[in-house]
């Protein structure tokens, strides 16, 4: 919530919060890895100065050559940072361009909040309706697919550790336990916790349904459901025009959510969703909400980041 916050940066098209990296004389990297967001795609003309804190020391790759590092334990260097920096009087920082590029992603988060769709429910519109459902401390845990690209673009937290996402790696089927995980660790009925998946991630771990109804855990999961590796198929379209036939068939998601004992819920209109997350969060028990996605978004947004123009 902070004027200097610019969201996340990750996406592999040009975005508006990187704009600030464009524009800076110094980026600070803590715990930084290239698998995360490849410098190439930041510091394209290798010419930012760069200063890189972590436990390790860096590694070298023609796009990230750190002027300094600084190697130690991360907590102790930051507060050893801010030590220093309360020592002085005269900071003073023009925050215009971020105040512009947050004005311009809120517009973003917010355009599609009022639609009324049928059959199929826009990413940006699910994301605006589960951050209305959600609190400051309530914890969205996301698994790997589209989903997670939209997920970490459009989820605004407020709080740390409220936004649980694997990365790197990119562990398919991580949610659904990571979600159970999360509830044995915060069993306070006041703290939401929401697991969202794509259909494919879902069942690769599906077999948890049986554990969580088992220990009785109050947890919602959401399936984004499009018949179809999602992101493999918007990645593969991106960089060679078409992709292989990545689709799948489903069970019948309400049966399924029956015969472990969940409450289950499908969503396939727009206007229902708010409603039906709210009365699945005060149910007893474990809750499926299946949402059919439209995906037809993700290509619209790869062409509208590539036509960006930087605020200001």
């Amino acid at each position: 919530d902070s004027d200097y916050c610019l969201y996340t940066v990750g996406l592999g098209a040009k975005d508006l919060v990187a704009c600030a990296l464009d524009a800076s004389d110094l980026i600070i990297t803590l715990g930084y890895d290239m698998v995360e967001y490849h410098p190439h795609l930041w510091n394209p003309d290798q010419n930012k100065n760069v200063l890189h804190i972590d436990f390790l020391p860096a590694e070298i790759d023609a796009y990230y050559r750190p002027k300094l590092e600084v190697v130690g334990d991360l907590a102790h260097t930051l507060w050893m940072l801010n030590e220093r920096i309360d020592g002085v009087d005269d900071l003073s920082f023009d925050l215009s361009q971020q105040a512009a590029t947050r004005r311009d992603m809120a517009l973003d988060f917010s355009e599609h909040k009022d639609d009324d769709t049928e059959g199929v429910i826009k990413p940006q519109k699910v994301l605006w309706d589960v951050r209305q459902v959600m609190g400051p401390n309530d914890v969205l845990l996301s698994d790997v697919g589209a989903h997670k690209m939209w997920i970490a673009r459009h989820y605004h937290c407020h709080e740390p550790n409220t936004c649980l996402i694997p990365n790197g790696f990119c562990s398919m089927g991580f949610a659904l336990p990571g979600a159970l995980a999360a509830r044995l660790v915060n069993s306070d009925p006041d703290h939401r916790v929401l697991a969202i998946c794509g259909d494919a991630g879902f069942m690769m771990n599906v077999q948890e349904m049986e554990t969580v109804r088992r220990l009785n855990l109050d947890i919602v999961v959401m399936i984004w459901e499009d018949h179809e590796y999602g992101l493999i198929a918007w990645k593969k379209s991106n960089q060679f025009g078409r992709h292989t036939d990545l689709r799948f068939g489903n069970p019948d998601w309400i049966k399924l959510a029956d015969s472990f004992g969940w409450n289950g819920h499908r969503v396939d209109n727009s206007r229902d969703l708010q409603a039906v997350l709210e009365n699945a969060f005060s149910e007893a028990g474990p809750s499926l909400v299946v949402v059919p996605i439209d995906y037809s978004e993700n290509e619209k947004l790869t062409k509208r980041l590539g036509e960006i123009v930087c605020p200001i």
